[in-house]
């Protein structure tokens, strides 16, 4: 594995140094922030925002108006430039910006719906980014439009269906007639069922496909989702399942660029793994067998989270330093560059099925001085050393969690910290806008460079 010889860009000048990214949490969050602050970037909102007692409302027109150099007046008429009794402010356009505002869950004014997930900010970047001043690379945008479907876990099997490290997937509900048979033919297979586009386990059951419940469950579903099979021969650390959660940066879709993080978490289950008949189906018991993040720090879970389990401790993660050095005690045959051989073929291959997914490519080609992106790879590893993708996200969780939870220190809060704040740091390095400044912190050494 090779590690990038230099950052992608060349660095602005410090006085232009300019970030934007959407409100609190509904963005990256405090801790991305804090890091541009400490390398010399100012933070700003793209646009107005206001917060109801529903969901964040954003105003993308403002954003537009900027983009475009423009009086909101001119662009939108009288009537247009006010929208829910904001009149859309006349924003100035800076002469470089960094862009961080990727696809997030809001609403836009005037709609009384529920907030979805948008990505009105990318799709107006790519729409205008050409009448932009100055030279090519002084505005980039965090976040390839379209994205977000393409990585849908149906679209996502659809591409993969033949992968030798994707598990086996049939989508409903045009494959239930294939499934169905396959139960028959294997009953003793564990398969486990995922709505299409969801995240923390909602909607996620483990099942074998002996199973009534799975069986009538494929013959009624309606919805589009997807029934995969289920890793059921894991690597267990003190016990407990979990998976690896690699970060991945793309900086390039036309050609394909990309490195991927040389590092990560793994991310455990909080009950020891079993395959016992009454953690499944009907009667399944989360905590055995998902190891997301948000489903194991819920309330129910707060005394095994809490509780000092082997090899792992309190709290539910570790690192994959850790995970090495525990394989290579109780696994003879593992060997670290074979293990990330396949993880960076696995990543290699993703990017390159986001480069020519048709939901991406039809907002336009993309190079290294335009748009970039982070993503959460989701990883296992079962007990013959085979690495298993499980799905690629989007816009991944890269915020600090609560310092207390249940009124005591979070066991995890300084780990995830430390993890984060180090992964920004290093993306923005590698990124290099920020070059002409002295950083204390950030290295090209914590990335290999995906060769394509």
């Amino acid at each position: 594995m090779l590690h990038p010889k230099k950052a992608v860009a060349h660095p602005w000048p410090i006085k232009d140094l300019k970030a934007y990214d959407f409100p609190d949490e509904m963005g990256w969050g405090p801790l991305l922030k804090s890091v541009l602050k400490k390398r010399g970037w100012s933070v700003e909102e793209p646009c107005h925002s206001h917060e109801d007692d529903k969901s964040t409302v954003m105003w993308p027109r403002e954003f537009e108006a900027m983009m475009r150099q423009q009086d909101p007046v001119k662009l939108f008429g009288k009537r247009g430039a006010v929208q829910d009794g904001h009149r859309l402010r006349k924003m100035k356009l800076p002469p470089k910006a960094l862009w961080l505002q990727a696809c997030s869950d809001y609403r836009l004014p005037g709609d009384t719906s529920k907030a979805c997930t948008r990505e009105d900010f990318a799709k107006l970047y790519a729409k205008h980014h050409k009448t932009l001043p100055g030279e090519l690379g002084d505005y980039r945008l965090c976040g390839f439009p379209g994205v977000y479907n393409a990585l849908a876990k149906t679209d996502f099997s659809w591409a993969f269906r033949h992968a030798p490290w994707y598990p086996k997937a049939y989508c409903l509900p045009a494959e239930k007639e294939e499934i169905l048979k396959r139960f028959q033919k294997s009953p003793n297979e564990y398969w486990v069922t995922k709505p299409r586009n969801d995240c923390s386990g909602v909607g996620i059951c483990v099942m074998k496909a002996n199973d009534p419940t799975l069986i009538q469950q494929v013959r009624a579903e309606k919805q589009a989702s997807i029934v995969q099979r289920y890793i059921a021969d894991p690597v267990l650390m003190g016990g407990y399942k979990f998976h690896m959660r690699i970060h991945l940066v793309v900086t390039s879709l036309s050609p394909p660029e990309a490195y991927v993080q040389a590092g990560g978490q793994c991310l455990f289950c909080t009950k020891p793994y079993t395959l016992a008949p009454e953690t499944l189906g009907w009667q399944f018991d989360a905590p055995v067998h998902l190891s997301n993040t948000g489903l194991n720090m819920d309330n129910a879970q707060k005394d095994c989270f809490m509780a000092k389990k082997p090899v792992i401790g309190q709290g539910q993660q570790v690192s994959v330093s850790q995970l090495e050095k525990h394989l290579e005690k109780h696994y003879p045959r593992f060997k670290r560059e074979e293990m990330w051989g396949q993880i960076m073929q696995i990543s290699k291959e993703v990017v390159e099925y986001m480069a020519q997914a048709p939901g991406v490519t039809r907002h336009g080609k993309f190079g290294n001085k335009q748009i970039f992106d982070l993503f959460g790879m989701d990883l296992m590893i079962d007990k013959d050393l085979k690495i298993w993708m499980c799905e690629t996200n989007n816009t991944p969780g890269l915020d600090d969690q609560d310092k207390k939870v249940w009124g005591k220190p979070n066991p995890d809060y300084h780990k995830e910290h430390k993890c984060f704040e180090q992964f920004w740091n290093d993306v923005l390095t590698l990124l290099g806008l920020d070059g002409a400044r002295k950083q204390e912190k950030g290295t090209l050494k914590n990335f290999y460079q995906i060769q394509f």
